[in-house]
């Protein structure tokens, strides 16, 4: 594809996206009347989340835990790893990678689940029906992922927390009231605020990406395996770079800086 196409039909894709999510602001309206809906669809994105994100927050702040001290370690600074990890987690890892593992499990199952019903034309059946397919797909799984996904990116930070001063502590030698001190210090309100708005609009991102490519999928079977593909990238790499915008606009605290040192 020649540049000048490829611009095109980047600015194409943007406005389609921009229009669908109108849509989806002016069906919220009907939201109550689907409350049964959005509590199911509260379960499917963040209790059956959970422990793909407990394996992966292990993981993380395992190696967090070991590769913080180590470092640390060369300066005489050990002290100072509470402070990091916590730092680390509740502003940056906590909320991207839980966002990242809810993409690659509910996300991308929500754009097959909704492109099998266009391909199959169930869409078109509710429209017959006078159902909203706004309002009964797409509505529910957007305030859902809104809802929960912060919900686990704070519990993927405390679980991540726990294995990182698991390792640091168990493992290396670092003295348990030294880490947690430091943490306590530094992890506050505005740690929380970082993690639940950016948890908030990570969840906006990876459930209105999956129902709108989902719901504009055509062309047979190979349309589901390209909806869940291009939910997948386009998730991923709009999660990193919202998440890049957040943390320029977001107040960072200097204050708790000054606090560990």
């Amino acid at each position: 594809m020649r540049p000048p196409d490829l611009i095109k039909s980047f600015f194409t894709l943007q406005g389609d996206f921009t229009l669908f999510l109108l849509e989806v602001l002016k069906a919220s309206s009907g939201l109550w009347r689907r409350r049964g809906l959005l509590l199911r669809q509260c379960e499917f994105i963040g209790v059956s989340s959970l422990l793909v994100n407990t394996v992966a927050a292990l993981f993380l702040g395992g190696v967090l835990g070991y590769q913080l001290y180590v470092s640390f370690h060369l300066f005489n600074a050990e002290a100072f790893l509470g402070g990091s990890v916590g730092i680390a987690l509740f502003r940056e890892l906590a909320p991207v990678m839980a966002a990242i593992m809810v993409t690659g499990r509910a996300g991308a199952a929500m754009a097959a689940e909704i492109a099998s019903m266009r391909i199959s034309e169930q869409i078109d059946a509710l429209e017959v029906m006078a159902i909203d397919p706004i309002e009964y797909l797409v509505v529910p799984r957007v305030v859902a992922g809104v809802f929960m996904v912060p919900l686990i990116s704070v519990f993927f930070g405390v679980v991540a927390t726990g294995a990182s001063a698991a390792v640091a502590c168990g493992l290396m030698g670092l003295d348990f009231q030294i880490f947690v001190t430091q943490f306590t210090k530094v992890v506050d309100r505005l740690e929380m605020l970082h993690c639940l708005t950016k948890g908030a609009v990570f969840g906006l991102v990876l459930t209105s990406t999956g129902c709108f490519y989902g719901y504009n999928a055509y062309g047979g079977a190979r349309a589901v395996g390209a909806a869940t593909r291009n939910t997948v990238v386009a998730s991923c790499l709009t999660i990193l770079l919202s998440d890049y915008v957040l943390t320029s606009l977001l107040p960072f605290g200097f204050e708790n800086l000054k606090v560990i040192l």
